[in-house]
């Protein structure tokens, strides 16, 4: 009998792990909210980039099962559930009612928080546990200057970017053994949450600062006052989760300076197939809650552990402000 998965959250990142696990032979669930119902039952328009970059290929996609509420999904066997909902929709999610109704399932974790990882353990047992990093962009098409034949959510998965995840021995090996067969790149990295915390950390800060400098690169690059006060606020955060945690940035991360991110993202549109400035403000305005969330969880650590935070307070001010 073929695997099933319950993915909780069906937004461009939820439909694009439920079309590679159900072209996988895996029997896919979506967990959605009622009045989403049957637009869903109607199917989803996708769109490959990897392999179709001008967008011109829709791929139809319905090959699933729809439950609103969690009586329903109790009714099957849920052998995996992926949360593929933000930060501040987790919240939420009332995890003891999944519980009750996925029993042993293994529960893979995408949030960009070790807290979400340590909420979710809080009600399950650790060995059903895995977390893991998103590895892909996917997103509403069209972007503004994009031309597609049906509305649908495109997304490019980076062929040498593995999905990093972490559990214990058994719920790892499932979840690798399902990104494998789906032909998704993954890789097991122990202590992956905390370790990637900060790496998480650099990409919040610099949302701040590029939403201050109206989505556009140059004039992030322009602002030498605003580049300041995203240098000083990251190095309060990383001190801050350093003392959290227990872990520091990675090497590469800390050669990574913060005035280059602008250049790296100008390549990064001749290498990706779409335009990475456009993508960010529309992606990244319709999770602007998680992201200012997460900057706030920052300053209340650094005020838990006496680090200094002053630039990054005044940065999640200016956001709060603008």
């Amino acid at each position: 009998m073929k695997k099933s998965i319950l993915i909780v959250g069906a937004g461009a990142v939820g439909q694009v792990y439920a079309y590679h696990f159900a072209k996988a032979g895996y029997q896919v669930h979506l967990l959605l909210k009622e009045k989403y119902i049957a637009e869903a039952k109607q199917g989803f328009t996708l769109y490959h980039l990897n392999q179709d970059k001008k967008r011109q290929q829709p791929i139809s996609f319905n090959d699933f099962i729809c439950h609103s509420n969690w009586d329903s999904v109790a009714q099957h066997t849920i052998d995996q559930v992926w949360l593929c909902v933000s930060s501040t929709a987790l919240v939420h999610v009332d995890l003891l009612a999944m519980k009750a109704a996925i029993k042993q399932a293994t529960v893979m974790v995408l949030q960009p928080d070790p807290a979400d990882v340590q909420r979710v353990k809080q009600v399950f047992d650790s060995a059903q546990v895995v977390a893991g990093m998103i590895n892909m962009i996917s997103y509403y098409a069209p972007l503004a200057g994009e031309v597609v034949p049906k509305e649908g959510v495109a997304f490019w998965i980076p062929p040498l970017v593995p999905m990093p995840v972490e559990g214990q021995h058994q719920a790892l090996a499932d979840v690798l053994a399902v990104l494998k067969s789906s032909k998704i790149p993954a890789v097991a990295q122990e202590n992956f949450a905390a370790k990637n915390v900060h790496a998480s950390s650099f990409l919040m800060v610099f949302l701040a600062v590029l939403e201050l400098s109206d989505w556009q690169f140059k004039r992030l690059s322009a602002n030498k006052i605003l580049l300041k006060t995203m240098i000083n606020a990251q190095q309060e955060v990383f001190a801050a989760l350093h003392a959290e945690y227990g872990t520091k940035p990675n090497f590469a991360l800390t050669c990574l300076k913060t005035w280059m991110m602008p250049m790296i993202l100008n390549v990064a549109q001749h290498i990706a197939p779409l335009n990475m400035e456009v993508y960010m403000k529309a992606h990244f305005l319709k999770v602007r809650e998680q992201t200012l969330m997460l900057l706030q969880a920052y300053e209340q650590r650094a005020l838990q552990h006496q680090v200094s935070h002053e630039a990054l307070s005044g940065l999640i001010k200016q956001l709060q402000d603008k």
